[in-house]
């Protein structure tokens, strides 16, 4: 029996896959997958995981990892039947409420996780909310398969939409910054290659140096705006044009749309 079965290995299943692997926490054959892309199966076949049909994978598993998009759910719960009671499930789905998810499977443990695509390089910090009806041998195998890609927050799940638009969504923004910053670099007559290279070390760098120091970001950023300087008078630019508050709305967008797609 594997440790682990994984129904949808797309962008977001085969991250945590890979990134578990990478980390030494499980090996391929603590792995089922499941997709009806044939082309996602040969990918987690060479990956080293085994391969079957859903109705044979719930019906042997003993954890699930729901890794569908919350539109395709209705694919797993067509086969509810074939899922034990006792089978713990591991939603990653956006929006599908724990409460919705248990009476859709009929299932007794569920728990919700919302990691991002960073997984595969181990940099994923993952939001996990669990109720008190779970078992501590199954809270702890969540905590260990997260923990296996990143930090770990664990959050009421009444946060988790918001945690979800501010998380895994939140990295699709940092993209959004890094794509515009090198644009804006290629327009100002600066190399393709070079104009990347900056853009990118720009979002790592301010990572970086929170990490290492621990200082707040505003203060970081401080630390880097001379009075008058070339920082900020960018700065300015972007306050000027509602930064802050456009983000916010971009975030509340994203939160407001995880409710759309989930049940509660």
């Amino acid at each position: 029996m594997s440790a682990v079965t994984i129904i949808g290995f797309g962008r977001l299943g085969s991250a945590i896959a890979r990134g578990v692997l990478r980390s030494g926490t499980l090996q391929a054959a603590d792995m089922v997958a499941v997709d009806a892309d044939p082309a996602r199966m040969a990918e987690a076949k060479a990956a080293g995981l085994r391969t079957m049909p859903i109705e044979q994978a719930l019906t042997e598993a003993c954890r699930v990892l729901v890794a569908v998009k919350p539109q395709a759910f209705g694919t797993v719960t067509a086969h509810r039947a074939r899922l034990h009671a006792n089978t713990t499930v591991i939603s990653v789905m956006a929006g599908w409420s724990r409460a919705a998810i248990a009476r859709e499977l009929g299932a007794t443990h569920v728990i919700r996780a919302m990691p991002t695509v960073a997984a595969t390089v181990g940099a994923s910090t993952t939001a996990l909310s669990m109720g008190a009806e779970v078992p501590a041998t199954e809270a702890d195998f969540a905590r260990t398969l997260f923990g296996a890609i990143g930090p770990v927050i664990e959050i009421d799940e009444a946060h988790l939409d918001a945690a979800t638009a501010c998380g895994a969504s939140g990295v699709a923004y940092a993209c959004l910054f890094i794509e515009a910053m090198e644009a804006a670099a290629t327009r100002m007559g600066v190399p393709a290659e070079a104009a990347r290279a900056f853009a990118v070390s720009a979002a790592e760098g301010a990572a970086a140096a929170w990490r290492h120091g621990q200082v707040p970001p505003a203060e970081l950023r401080a630390s880097v705006t001379s009075p008058a300087g070339t920082t900020a008078a960018a700065l300015a630019v972007l306050q000027q044009g509602g930064f802050e508050s456009l983000l916010e709305r971009a975030a509340i967008a994203a939160r407001d749309r995880a409710r759309e797609l989930g049940v509660r």
